[in-house]
């Protein structure tokens, strides 16, 4: 497997590992499992950062992959 689609599949995995998780929160504070006072702003919380924790993978990895295309990989 070249080092481009590492990168790639690396990208795709951590965004599905990240939503998943951020879905899972979600679903845990709605149900009630997780106590908040607030679960409209838990919820909003939550996926800002999985928001901003998604995009700064994918920048990573995105630069990963031109790099290693670039260079032939």
């Amino acid at each position: 497997m070249k080092n481009s689609m590492r990168a790639l599949l690396g990208l795709v995995l951590l965004d599905a590992i990240i939503i998943g998780g951020a879905w899972w929160m979600i679903q845990r504070t709605e149900s009630g499992a997780w106590n908040s006072n607030n679960p409209a702003e838990s919820v909003m919380m939550i996926t800002t950062t999985a928001g901003m924790m998604a995009g700064f993978a994918s920048i990573i990895l995105l630069l990963a992959f031109m790099r290693h295309r670039a260079a032939g990989n």
